[in-house]
């Protein structure tokens, strides 16, 4: 199975998790803007993965506007954040991505990093270990 990892990230950690995920799967690595749809038909799975600001996922966008490209594909979605998985705020960001997305995706929240806020948990390849076991198990 090919795999491809997109990312958007503003502060760096979304970057250094997609960077981790392509060492450890041996997949490909592109940011939002640098993939075209025709290329997309190459990969059997997709991870996209961006950080979580204000409520607002930057991967939701991007999900948006390349759903007919992907929409048959294995599709993985990890947010990057400092609120924890189980709050109100990560609630409403994962809810923002469209009813008829969140049908077909495997979605995962994991800890971010603002500068010295205190986040969820650490920023640590460890967090990256429940999605590899996903991705290993699903055939990608």
């Amino acid at each position: 199975m090919k795999t491809i990892i997109l990312y958007k990230s503003y502060l760096g950690t979304t970057r250094t998790y997609a960077e981790w995920l392509r060492d450890e799967l041996k997949c490909d690595l592109k940011e939002f803007g640098e993939v075209r749809d025709e290329e997309l038909k190459e990969y059997d799975s997709v991870i996209v993965t961006s950080g979580t600001y204000a409520n607002h996922m930057p991967l939701v966008g991007f999900l948006k506007s390349k759903w007919e490209a992907i929409n048959d594909k294995n599709v993985v979605v990890i947010a990057v954040g400092i609120a924890p998985e189980n709050v109100e705020y990560s609630r409403k960001s994962y809810e923002g991505i469209p009813t008829y997305i969140r049908e077909k995706i495997k979605y995962f929240k994991i800890p971010g990093r603002i500068g010295n806020i205190r986040s969820a948990g650490e920023v640590k390849k460890e967090n990256l270990d429940r999605i590899i076991e996903y991705i290993r198990s699903s055939g990608s």
